[in-house]
């Protein structure tokens, strides 16, 4: 999948538009009924969304932890079928971008055969363009629009990247899973740590996670742990690990097979059912006895699959 920063693009496009963040199930059908339309128009599909979540703008200090890095969207995208991601840098100066005029530079970036958008898709300052202009705009244009309602979970659940969020960041993996498609993940490369871990007899890959990233509740947790060239099974914990501290919040791996050698790669760890918070002990052995227990449900959980 191509991904493209600004610019103008010659040819015939259909075009998505949303965020996009985790590419739950809900952006899924956004994104194969958008697949559909292109292949229709016998053009290539493009997704349009900006480089951040326009809150970290608009108002930081409100601004949700994200799900996806561009890196694990554009690859996402990739596996679902889009030929394109297109990414607008978001700046202050977006975020007055009147909504007409939003309108008019995504006609001048590509000839526009049809948009895809959510029922719930706001652009423009403060939000002001909604579904209908988009609407209303596509029959002044001559461009199709495609407008798709709210997807639902089979508890009714309306499917969002905040309904993720919240599942996440309580450790509900299993139900986060359920709404994504696809396993969470978060990825980075493996920095230097305190080397605590080779102390107690159990070394981590300290990775070093994009720090706007939504972490899971502070604990321990089954994982894959991939590379660019293996598959590891690892448990990780994610926490301020309390009995020896750090005064960080860190995630770190413990591949359960040998002592692959990772520092300094990037690595994806895909998270698991939770085996158990985060907890002080009362002393290194103790914690040592714990990360042996640790280690074996671990194990079962990649034998049980559950």
């Amino acid at each position: 999948m191509k991904v493209i920063w600004n610019g103008k693009t010659d040819g015939g496009r259909v075009v998505a538009l949303g965020t996009f963040d985790g590419v739950h199930l809900g952006h899924r059908e956004l994104l194969e009924t958008g697949i559909r339309c292109a292949r229709g128009h016998g053009v290539p599909l493009r997704v349009c969304t900006f480089d951040r979540h326009p809150l970290e703008i608009i108002r930081p200090e409100i601004a949700p932890r994200i799900l996806t890095t561009i890196t694990e969207k554009a690859a996402l995208m990739a596996r679902i079928g889009v030929d394109e991601m297109q990414l607008i840098r978001f700046r202050k100066e977006t975020a007055d971008t009147e909504p007409e005029d939003f309108l008019k530079m995504l006609r001048e970036m590509t000839d526009l055969r049809a948009v895809i958008a959510g029922w719930n898709y706001s652009f423009g300052r403060k939000g002001r363009g909604d579904a209908e202009m988009l609407q209303e705009d596509g029959r002044r244009h001559g461009y199709e629009t495609v407008i798709l309602p709210p997807v639902t979970a089979q508890d009714g659940t309306i499917l969002s990247s905040s309904a993720v969020r919240e599942r996440i960041a309580a450790g509900r993996i299993p139900e986060a899973e359920a709404m994504l498609g696809h396993g969470y993940q978060l990825s980075g490369r493996v920095r230097d740590g305190k080397h605590i871990g080779h102390t107690i007899g159990a070394p981590t890959a300290n990775v070093a996670v994009d720090p706007r990233k939504q972490l899971p509740a502070f604990g321990v947790y089954p994982c894959f742990l991939e590379t660019a060239e293996e598959q590891y099974r690892a448990v990780v914990n994610i926490g301020v690990q309390p009995t020896i501290p750090s005064g960080q919040v860190t995630v770190e791996a413990n591949v359960l097979d040998g002592e692959p050698e990772l520092y300094g790669k990037r690595v994806r760890l895909t998270i698991g059912k939770m085996i158990r918070a985060e907890r002080k002990f009362a002393s290194p052995d103790e914690l040592r006895a714990q990360i042996a227990r640790d280690r074996e449900k671990a194990a079962k959980w990649f034998m049980s699959g559950e």
